[in-house]
């Protein structure tokens, strides 16, 4: 969050809207308001800024790339190169900042120092004043993740008085957790969740280099050793300076082991005293899937070609222990089916898994357990793997049936299969020699909001792609039925509240109501049309009456998709509600490139966000 100095207003994308050239102005501050929240990023160079909206997941930058004084800032697609899209922070002191574009040289101004609610937000040179000073916010709950790899937390569980803090290998629980609170100035206190009275600060406030940290109550009163300066460094990392003796926090000699404590001492050039902010997985937090710093994302072990993540973004809904994945896929080294365990590896399914220790048990049939939660460890290791699934589930892992030449998986068309009455989704992927391919999918239904987020290792790919963050899960059950014609209503409303099916798996199947609902467009059937096969195998012709252009001399114009019945309007549905409107809403809805699917020859770290 970015509050202005003058005005103590916000930084806001005015109406949550999602679209192209959407206003960014000021606005009350709400720290609970997403539409004031934004992700600070590095640019694909690593040496600026881009400010990210978590609502449309497009990027704050100046109109039609001026470099005119009094031009507007509004959203849109971030572009690589485009300095018009990069962002300097100028330090203007007591903890703010000037946010200087990269292409004008000019800098964020709230206009005529205006204190209005929709104030406009322009450019402008220069001049000191307190109208171009902004304060970041950070907004949630973090885990604070020093260079060694481990995290800041209280000792020993501590929440009383006197606990040093000390870095350790990462947990789900509160004393490695922290809230960042505004205390005046653009100063900050750092409370623990475990007792969030109780801050981060210097032992006896000293002024010695060297000094270790500890947890003691808040004193408002306090000489500045309660109080820390945060510096976004442009790799992604930050730095925290006490501002009683402008002291920054260091790990002694940027030592690794487990209970080393945290001190103080000058700033200088070292790696040990600069840290990653990491949203924490408490269900109290959204758990934006912007919030993870590319730089946090560790490498893999193993034969593991890269690292994965799921948040939890059920917004209490469900705690870390009830969100479920799995994965299944080939083995490429074994020809083999296999699932990944915990650790990273592929490990072959069978006839017999489905009877091993720790099998799942439903309506007296027993199943693999092949699944984990989110509590059970952050980050994991995936090697290489062919035709990849990962099951997404909350409240319950999936009841699926594995052999020794592969599984079946959830059979939505099957009144009695055991996972007709979850709440589960999926995402579709491969690891190969050419890098991470993989796709969100609404082919066959939506489960509950997904976003999937793909980084590489050279640092100049970063997508996400998916639903968007600031849809739940009953808004987008309400606004389906709102939006989509009568012909398509019910597919909301045939297995809810667990899922909306895809046309073909409701009314539109064979013998049913819409059955012959694309008769008179073409003379393809509607079965095949939905499916990709017969007469719509080729995906060129599958897409264009899906998209009601069959009958266009160009097929590739965007604006003119689903523009009149018949069209499959619920495709049509998940692209206008899914970032840079990407879905795959059928079969073929990579034609012409509007799928959600990423691909990066050199991938680092996936992120998948449950959303609820």
């Amino acid at each position: 969050m970015f509050v202005n100095r003058y005005s103590g207003k916000a930084l806001d994308l005015i109406g949550g809207n999602t679209g192209y050239a959407a206003p960014i102005n000021q606005w009350t501050f709400d720290y609970n308001s997403p539409n004031q929240h934004w992700a600070l990023l590095p640019t694909e160079g690593g040496n600026h800024f881009k400010i990210i909206s978590l609502v449309s997941g497009k990027c704050a930058c100046i109109r039609d790339d001026s470099t005119v004084a009094t031009a507007v800032l509004h959203t849109w697609d971030y572009i690589p190169g485009n300095t018009s899209h990069q962002w300097d922070l100028d330090d203007a002191g007591d903890g703010f900042y000037r946010i200087r574009n990269l292409r004008s040289g000019l800098v964020l101004d709230v206009a005529a120092f205006s204190t209005a609610d929709n104030g406009t937000v322009i450019q402008w040179p220069n001049n000191g004043q307190a109208n171009q000073q902004w304060r970041l916010q950070p907004w949630g709950d973090y885990n604070i993740k020093a260079a060694s790899g481990r995290y800041v937390c209280v000792e020993n569980r501590g929440s009383t008085n006197g606990y040093r803090i000390i870095q350790y290998d990462w947990e789900n629980n509160p004393w490695f957790k922290w809230r960042f609170e505004s205390i005046g100035n653009g100063h900050l206190k750092v409370s623990s969740l475990n007792a969030l009275g109780r801050v981060l600060c210097v032992q006896y406030g000293s002024y010695n280099a060297g000094q270790i940290c500890h947890l003691w109550d808040y004193n408002p009163s306090n000489i500045g050793d309660q109080k820390v300066r945060i510096v976004p460094k442009t790799d992604g990392k930050f730095k925290f300076y006490f501002v009683h003796d402008g002291m920054s926090w260091d790990i002694p000699a940027g030592q690794t082991g487990n209970n080393i404590p945290l001190t103080q001492w000058p700033n200088t050039s070292n790696a040990w005293q600069e840290f990653s902010l990491e949203r924490t997985t408490s269900t109290s937090s959204s758990n934006s899937i912007y919030s993870v710093a590319p730089s946090s994302i560790p490498a893999p072990s193993g034969s593991g070609a890269m690292t994965f993540r799921v948040l939890n973004g059920t917004n209490g809904a469900y705690a870390d222990n009830q969100v479920y994945w799995g994965v299944l896929g080939i083995n490429p080294d074994n020809g083999r089916w296999s699932y990944l365990d915990l650790n990273g590896n592929l490990v072959p399914i069978s006839n017999a898994l489905n009877d091993a220790t720790g099998h799942l048990v439903k309506d007296g049939q027993n199943y693999s357990n092949i699944y984990y939660t989110i509590s059970q460890r952050q980050w994991i290791s995936i090697p290489r793997i062919t035709s990849g699934r990962m099951f997404l589930s909350v409240g319950s892992p999936c009841f699926i049936k594995t052999y020794d030449s592969g599984f079946a998986g959830p059979n939505i068309d099957n009144p009695t299969d055991p996972n007709r009455n979850l709440n589960f989704d999926f995402i579709e992927f491969t690891i190969d020699g050419t890098g991470y391919h993989g796709n969100t999918t609404r082919v066959d239904m939506f489960g509950f909001p997904v976003q999937h987020r793909l980084v590489n290792r050279a640092g100049n790919y970063d997508r996400t792609v998916g639903e968007f963050e600031s849809e739940t899960r009953a808004g987008i059950f309400n606004k389906y039925q709102a939006e989509v014609p009568s012909e398509f209503k019910s597919l909301a409303t045939d297995q809810a509240p667990y899922r909306i099916v895809a046309p073909i798996h409701g009314s539109f199947a064979p013998g049913r109501a819409n059955a012959n609902y694309f008769a008179g467009y073409s003379s393809i059937s509607t079965r095949d049309i939905l499916l990709g096969i017969g007469g719509a195998a080729n995906p060129q012709v599958c897409a264009a009456i899906n998209r009601h252009v069959y009958h266009l001399s160009n097929w590739n114009i965007v604006a003119n998709y689903y523009n009149a019945a018949p069209a499959n309007y619920y495709a049509a549905f998940w692209h206008r509600h899914s970032i840079d409107a990407l879905a795959y809403g059928f079969c073929y809805d990579d034609v012409n490139q509007q799928a959600a699917y990423l691909e990066a020859g050199d991938p680092k770290g996936l992120i998948i966000r449950v959303g609820w």
